[in-house]
Formats: C-alpha cells, structure tokens, sequence
C-alpha cells in the first residue's frame, strides 16, 4: 500500500478540488493499522484471547490493518469486505488471504473460525434491520462453538456522528441530514451518496437482532464491562443500568460476542472469575484453555479454579490441591478420557467429577504416585470447557506453622485425551 496509491483513489472519489477530504480519507486508511491495535488492546483486557493457531476472520477487512496487527501472531487470516477499491491496498501473505464477498452472504462453512472481527461494518449494511440480522446469523454459523465476536459499532442515540464528523444527523428526515450534511462536510456526500446508507442501531434493535442471531454479549453492558464493574468505574452513569437503562449513555457498543449457549463456559476467560491462590505466582504469559494442564510447563492460571495451592519452595511441577480442586479444561476434538497423574505423601481417597458427574475413585496410599484414566460421560466433548473436580477424603497441614494451608495431593497434570 502506498500513499500516492491512495491519494490517486481519493482523487476520483472526491474530485482533486477537494484537498481536505483527500486527505482525511487518506490519513484513515493509513492509520488503520494503529486503530485496529488500539481495538485489539482494549478487547483483550476483557476477555482471554490468543491467537496462536486460531482462524479468524474480519469482515470489513478494508486495508488489512488487523492482518498488520496479527501478522506475527501465529493465525490463520481471512479479511473480507464488499468495496474492492479498499480492498485493493491489502497485502496478500501465505498467512493473510483476503477476498470481495458481502458480509449477509458468506462463501465458508458452518464452524470455521475462532474468532471473527467486525469493526464499525454492520452500520453500513444499507438493507437496514433485516440485512443486519442475517449479517449476525451468518457470523454466528461460520463460528466455532466456543468462537468470540469481536465487535464495534457505533450508538444511535449518541448526539455526535462520526461517519459525517457532525452531530445529530441521524436524528433529521434523509433530506434533511443530506442538506445539512452537504454544507458541513460535502466529502461524505461524495463518497456515500446520501446518510440513509449509515444505518445505525439503537439498544433496542441491536438487543433484538442478537437474540434473532442467537449471540449475546460476554459481558452484561455493550462497554466492555460486566454491570457491576460499570457502576464502581462509572457511579453515577451505573445507576442507569440498575434502571434498565445500561445500554443507552454509550457512544458506541463494543465487546465480545459469543453464542447464546456458549456464554456461560466462556465467562470462566474474564480475568474477574481467575483464581489466585496464597504463595503463587503472579501470572506471566497467558495462553488460551487448554485440553491439559501441565504444570512443568505453565502457570495455568485462568484454567484453575478454587483450590491450588503453588510449592513455593522449589515450584518445580506440580501444585497441591486443598480437600477440592477445580480445573477446566478446553477440548479441541474428541475426548474420551480422563487422565490425572500425581502424588499422595498421605494415605488418602481420591474422587473425581467432570461437570458434577462422579468418574471414578482411587484409593491412595502413603508415598503414592499415580497416573488414573477415568472415561468422561459425555457423547459430545468436542469444542467444550468442562469442569474437572480433584476431591481428597482428608487434609493435612505442612509441618512449618506459618503454613495455615489444608493441603490434598500434589498434581503433575491433569488432561483430556483420545
């Protein structure tokens, strides 16, 4: 992509009379490499995202700044978007392919990304309401089970436009914002025709056309935040959600969208439901759930529940569990097992539960170490997080009575496999 390149697209949209508006197109599709990273950041602080050996695809690719973004993350890219004088800037790479489809109709199968980004694109679906919702479907069919939406766009019932750069447009008759339009920022005219192309959703419609697709947000308000974390950050503005009105004071909804049925494994990636034991580590980089924990190699702090407890003096693999541990685990494929491998330095007796279901039971001896191989009780466990609980009959202290811990077994790994 080269600026003359652009400029020389910007002159036949807008004429070479109009200077401004050149530049200004210009200057935004050369910084859509840094919007789409300042997106990535902010979405990343609510939600676990990786996007190491992860597909994704973004809808209304434009340029490809978000490939950019992603180019040295280890994923497999596909932008997509519907005007090719945009998407003729983008950069073909064996990592990135990009391709001309409307965003209602997309050529890919059922199930086939991990994540899916749509930034500021379901506004200009020029079908209105109904365009929007089969856009939503659609997103929600290509989507894996346990997929994330990354989306943005913008408030209807927020005052100022950025499309036109003015405010209060969308509240006018199409004439009339047109006019007013035209004598304030003629360029916008010149490129989209007229504002009744800018269909913007109001709470109302976008809550609708979501329950029509079968998303929902991952958070409870359309900002990021769950509605408890809004009102300590935003006290005054938080009581609105109290009043139903949670959806409404925003200049724009953004988040992360996840299938309805899905929404309740995929909250345990909020950094607000991680747990983090006494004497462990603060967390250094974090992956996304996996089928096994392994704690030779990893901290494993979001997949672990209430009860662990890191070996402060050597942490060299394995955790203690209290009398129960919870972990979960993340199926890519198929699981028919259930593997545990630990040590006992008590006499004890172990039982373990997937999802609430007891799997089996071992009875352990003083100085035992064990490797157990129980068969998970489900048809389907493939694209699942399920919960995998470690229950020990009895406890002991640590002979140092500073040490207040209950403590269990000690746990090298614990995993899913075929």
């Amino acid at each position: 992509m080269t600026v003359r390149s652009l400029e020389e697209t910007a002159r036949i949209i807008f004429g070479p009379e109009d200077p401004k508006s050149i530049e200004r197109w210009v200057t935004y599709w050369r910084e859509s490499r840094d919007r789409n990273h300042r997106l990535l950041d902010s979405l990343s602080q609510i939600a676990l995202i990786e996007f190491n050996g992860k597909s994704v695809l973004d809808i209304g690719c434009g340029t490809g700044g978000l490939a950019e973004v992603l180019s040295d993350k280890g994923c497999r890219y596909v932008g997509a978007d519907y005007h090719p004088h945009i998407l003729q800037f983008a950069s073909m790479t064996h990592q990135a392919l990009f391709l001309r489809c409307s965003g209602t109709h997309l050529p890919f199968q059922d199930g086939l990304f991990d994540y899916v980004a749509a930034f500021d694109v379901i506004e200009h679906l020029v079908g209105g309401i109904e365009w929007q919702i089969q856009f939503l479907q659609e997103i929600c069919r290509v989507l894996k089970p346990l997929g994330m939406v990354l989306l943005t766009t913008p408030n209807f019932w927020y005052p100022y436009d950025a499309h036109t750069d003015l405010y209060g447009p969308q509240f006018l008759p199409s004439s009339w914002a047109n006019a007013y339009i035209s004598r304030r920022n003629p360029g916008f005219i010149k490129e989209h025709k007229t504002f009744s192309d800018i269909r913007l959703m109001s709470p109302r419609q976008l809550r609708y056309s979501l329950n029509r697709a079968g998303l929902d947000f991952l958070h409870d308000l359309p900002c990021g935040l769950d509605q408890s974390d809004y009102t300590r950050h935003f006290p005054i503005r938080g009581l609105l959600s109290y009043l139903g009105f949670g959806w409404y004071p925003h200049a724009e909804f953004w988040g992360i969208l996840v299938r309805r049925e899905s929404k309740s494994a995929l909250r345990l990636k909020l950094p607000k439901n991680w747990y983090y034991e006494r004497n462990q580590p603060s967390p250094g980089p974090l992956s996304d759930f996996g089928a096994i924990l392994n704690f030779d190699k990893d901290l494993h702090n979001p997949q672990l529940g209430p009860g662990w407890y890191w070996h402060e003096k050597d942490r060299r693999g394995f955790r203690w569990t209290s009398g129960r541990a919870a972990c979960y685990l993340q199926s890519a494929g198929p699981a028919r097992f259930l593997e545990i491998e630990g040590f006992s330095p008590r006499e004890n007796h172990l039982r373990f539960r997937v999802n609430g279901i007891l799997v089996g039971e071992h009875p352990v001896e003083k100085l035992e170490e064990f490797h157990l191989r129980y068969l998970v009780p489900f048809r389907k466990t493939a694209d699942r997080i399920l919960e995998v609980e470690i229950l020990c009959s009895g406890t002991f202290r640590s002979e140092d009575p500073t040490d207040n811990r209950d403590l269990g077994v000690m746990i090298f790994s614990a995993g899913l496999s075929r």
